[in-house]
């Protein structure tokens, strides 16, 4: 695993999500401007500011990839780990400029990927809020998806990606509806992009490798 943040090692991962556009479950804080949801990613993904970055089927052999056209409503009960949620529902952190979202299935695996473009320093102090949040909630923590209740089990850091300025993994298994689902997500930032990989039950080294090239 690869930080370039003095305080923990920290990781991210997403639940058996799509692109999702997320709320807070409520309380305020001083993160509040941090924890806001973006835009929903159909409307982001149009807009074509991250496309050069963005996957396509001909960059990860045997993947197929799409736009999904809808985004998901999140809540989670605990404010603390709301970073965390975010991540591993695979929406953004914060309030980046522009996002662009894919869907890469392929190798029994369903991946989302979120490329976020922020401004100044907000793509480092989104990397950093997950690493916090990750710290508080490590133990685990709930989540409601579109009405559905998602328990996330003991979240466990996991090897990263080299090649990129700043990268984390994770793992976690997702309790919903009484069916456990093993999770990953990869999340890695070059400069002030961050992309946002979540997947289940892998996220396959070809998408990750995909990626990094194109970040490059």
């Amino acid at each position: 695993m690869t930080r370039q943040r003095s305080a923990t090692t920290a990781v991210v991962l997403c639940a058996l999500l799509s692109a999702c556009d997320v709320a807070s479950g409520g309380g305020g804080s001083g993160t509040d401007g941090l924890l806001k949801p973006t835009a929903q990613p159909g409307a982001t993904a149009r807009a074509g500011g991250l496309g050069g970055a963005a996957l396509a089927s001909r960059d990860a052999d045997g993947f197929t990839v799409s736009t999904p056209a809808d985004g998901r409503s999140v809540k989670v009960t605990q404010n603390a780990c709301a970073p965390l949620a975010y991540a591993l529902s695979g929406t953004p952190v914060g309030k980046p400029t522009s996002t662009v979202v894919r869907e890469a299935s392929g190798e029994g695996a369903v991946v989302t990927v979120v490329l976020a473009e922020y401004e100044s320093d907000q793509a480092q102090t989104a990397m950093d809020a997950i690493g916090t949040a990750l710290d508080e909630c490590a133990a685990g923590f709930t989540a409601t998806v579109d009405g559905e209740e998602h328990k996330a089990g003991k979240v466990a850091p996991e090897l990263a990606p080299e090649g990129t300025d700043q990268a984390m993994g994770l793992g976690v298994t997702v309790e919903r509806s009484g069916k456990k689902t093993p999770t990953k997500a990869v999340i890695l930032r070059s400069g002030n992009t961050v992309a946002y990989l979540s997947g289940t039950p892998s996220i396959p080294a070809a998408v990750v490798d995909a990626q990094l090239i194109k970040l490059s």
